[in-house]
């Protein structure tokens, strides 16, 4: 029975677990060829790591994202983007 434990806790432990926010993977995203499919990732990407990103990095992101997205750029990117600044600079702020 013990032995059924220690499979569960690892499980939960990394269910629960942060997905970092690493630059290079969003821009990694932007070399899809379609550019429907890319936005569709783009978007999704942020909402999956965009609470884990810090402000810099979300800057970065927002001053690129013309370039790496290209046609895929769009509204409801840059509204992501402001969402998970704003959120990022309140994290900061209260350290």
């Amino acid at each position: 029975m013990r032995w059924l434990l220690l499979p569960l806790l690892l499980v939960l432990a990394g269910a629960t677990a942060k997905s970092p926010c690493i630059v290079s993977d969003f821009y990694a995203i932007t070399w899809l060829g379609d550019p429907s499919l890319r936005h569709q990732q783009l978007s999704m990407w942020l909402t999956t790591n965009g609470d884990n990103c810090k402000a810099e990095q979300l800057v970065v992101i927002w001053n690129r994202l013309a370039e790496w997205a290209g046609v895929a750029d769009s509204a409801e990117l840059r509204g992501k983007l402001l969402y998970f600044y704003a959120r990022a600079r309140e994290r900061e702020d209260k350290k």
